[in-house]
């Protein structure tokens, strides 16, 4: 009875999409497994970069507070703390070769950034 309902509930296309998905489960899922490990690594690579990054912010403004600019040198913290030729933001699902083009995009969305940059001006040295 409930195969019955389960294959009405398909349609024609979505039996076969099932019985794909039964006859090459394993693959399929090593498939995704893989992916995921990726992602979580790149993420990782991301966050370290980051953390670097926001050293640099507090350093900067412990010695400056009252200036309205800051530098920050991108690619002396992705060259530090980089572990993986990929990079990917918190809820990115397509990770990123590691870039400071990159990591910047990543990191102008984050509520950190915001919260430690507020509205200071930042100069990216580019190196």
């Amino acid at each position: 009875m409930l195969k019955i309902l389960v294959s009405y509930a398909l349609g024609p296309w979505g039996l076969k999409v099932l019985y794909f998905y039964l006859a090459n489960a394993a693959i399929i899922n090593s498939i995704v497994f893989l992916y995921g490990v990726f992602l979580v690594t790149a993420h990782l690579n991301y966050k370290k970069i980051s953390d670097q990054i926001f050293v640099q912010i507090s350093e900067t403004s412990e010695k400056s507070s009252k200036k309205k600019s800051m530098d920050i040198d991108f690619k002396k913290a992705i060259e530090e703390k980089k572990m993986f030729p990929f990079v990917a933001g918190q809820i990115s699902l397509f990770p990123k070769k590691t870039t400071a083009e990159a990591v910047k995009n990543y990191m102008e969305k984050e509520k950190r950034w915001k919260e430690l940059v507020g509205t200071r001006k930042v100069r990216f040295i580019e190196q």
